[in-house]
């Protein structure tokens, strides 16, 4: 026998929805087209000037550009180098708008980037441009080591370095000898490639420290190099640095690290050891022995 669920009801629609689809089967076709189609023309400008438009609009106006960009005037070693037509080109900062929040970030980031540039202080917006505060980097000194030309031939070669030691363009240098010298005993990893970066030879490094001591005294005591070689203390290799004059020819010996607190066992601080230099070139004395500025008495 069939049997029948007296509990089921046929489907109905909501009474709302009927009164709505038959609302809307009365409309005419045209009239759903003239609200559609403005409509839809509304989202996609809308969308459109969020992606393209307002974008365009704001790098029209607010758009970075080379003459908005003010920076520290360049020092007057850096003579073939244009620190902000470098960085400009190489990092296309016309990308840029001078209304995004991030662009000194970037700019702070590009510039400190750069060789010339030992750091950058500050980006501050002006009136149509911005500001950037910059510490160039300072040459104290030439490395000079032996470098191999294109025919073979063997020939000293200098190069500039600040006193962190890091490798600067040297087409920026014409006359080496307003420099100290800094020669070091033995091979260097030296690479022409390390521009910008340290110059890879921690001997080179200490001598770079002293040579930022000596840089203001380089003229009126006629320094002409700062020499490093190799020694043995108390079982372990440090080095050892020598100061040459040219007028008189004379040596000083430094001793060790010239940083502040960095110095060997027994050593008097660079403070007093730089006292003692000034003292001893003031002396006109001509000798072949080498002062010892560690001790204030002639290393025989």
């Amino acid at each position: 026998m069939a049997s029948v669920d007296v509990n089921s009801r046929s489907p109905q629609q909501p009474i709302f929805w009927n009164h709505l689809v038959s609302w809307i089967r009365a409309i005419p076709r045209a009239a759903i087209l003239s609200m559609v189609g403005p409509s839809l023309l509304c989202v996609i400008g809308y969308f459109g000037w969020l992606n393209y438009g307002a974008h365009n609009l704001d790098m029209a106006y607010y758009g970075l550009k080379k003459e908005n960009i003010h920076i520290t005037p360049q020092p007057p070693w850096l003579k073939e180098t244009k620190v902000l037509d470098e960085v400009f080109q190489k990092n296309a900062l016309s990308r840029l708008s001078l209304m995004d929040v991030k662009t000194p970030e970037t700019l702070v980031r590009v510039f400190d980037a750069h060789h010339a540039v030992y750091k950058t202080h500050r980006v501050e917006k002006m009136a149509g441009g911005v500001m950037v505060t910059i510490e160039y980097r300072m040459p104290v000194a030439m490395v000079q080591i032996p470098v191999t030309d294109d025919t073979g031939q063997t020939k000293a070669g200098f190069f500039p370095i600040d006193k962190e030691s890091v490798l600067l363009a040297s087409n920026n240098f014409s006359d080496v000898r307003q420099f100290i010298f800094i020669r070091a005993s033995g091979d260097s990893p030296f690479t022409s490639e390390r521009e910008g970066r340290p110059f890879g030879d921690p001997r080179i490094e200490e001598a770079a420290r002293l040579c930022s001591l000596l840089a203001p005294l380089r003229e009126a005591c006629k320094i002409e190099s700062v020499n490093v070689y190799g020694s043995m203390a108390t079982g372990k290799a440090k080095w050892v640095l020598e100061i040459q004059t040219a007028e008189p020819k004379r040596g000083f010996k430094w001793g060790s690290c010239p940083l502040p607190g960095k110095e060997a066992v027994g050593e008097p601080p660079a403070a007093v050891k730089l006292e003692r230099f000034k003292a001893a070139v003031s002396e006109s004395t001509q000798t072949k022995d080498l002062i010892d500025l560690t001790t204030g008495q002639v290393a025989r």
